[in-house]
């Protein structure tokens, strides 16, 4: 089951209030917004014409994007036994690793290395967060 799976014997009004105070805790359109703006900035710091000082030791870390401090938080309280939350959790993470170590491979001068992890592993690693955060929103705004 994916998203609201725990949530389905639940009566209407318990499932309203719950979308509420999840959309009140965090805006997933921005999230996927912010995520999406990944590629741009990381295509501009492989072309070198970013202004940007990048830190893979940060870009790696899922928790420290509004997202990753979400989903690491009060997520939890609804999602921790939800499969389509783990697997927003797992693929998020897998984003954050494979974009700080995109950035790792520059700063390493290895530019065909990380050109070729941005094209392949970056690129569907960041099709799936958007996926997982468009199902996700799905659900936050169907009325049922």
């Amino acid at each position: 089951m994916g998203f609201f799976s725990r949530l389905f014997g639940q009566d209407e009004a318990s499932k309203t209030n719950i979308r509420e105070t999840i959309r009140s805790e965090v805006n997933i359109a921005e999230c996927i917004d912010a995520h999406m703006k990944w590629k741009g900035r990381l295509q501009s710091y492989l072309d070198g014409t970013s202004k940007e000082q990048l830190d893979p030791a940060v870009i790696c870390r899922d928790d420290q994007c509004v997202l990753g401090k979400w989903i690491h938080g009060p997520a939890l309280v609804y999602f921790h036994d939800d499969d389509g939350f783990h697997k927003l959790r797992s693929d998020h993470a897998k984003f954050h690793l494979i974009a700080g170590t995109v950035v790792q491979k520059v700063l390493d001068n290895d530019l065909a290395g990380s050109d070729s992890l941005f094209v392949h592993e970056y690129s569907r690693a960041s099709r799936e967060v958007i996926q997982d955060l468009t199902e996700l929103n799905k659900h936050l705004h169907h009325e049922d």
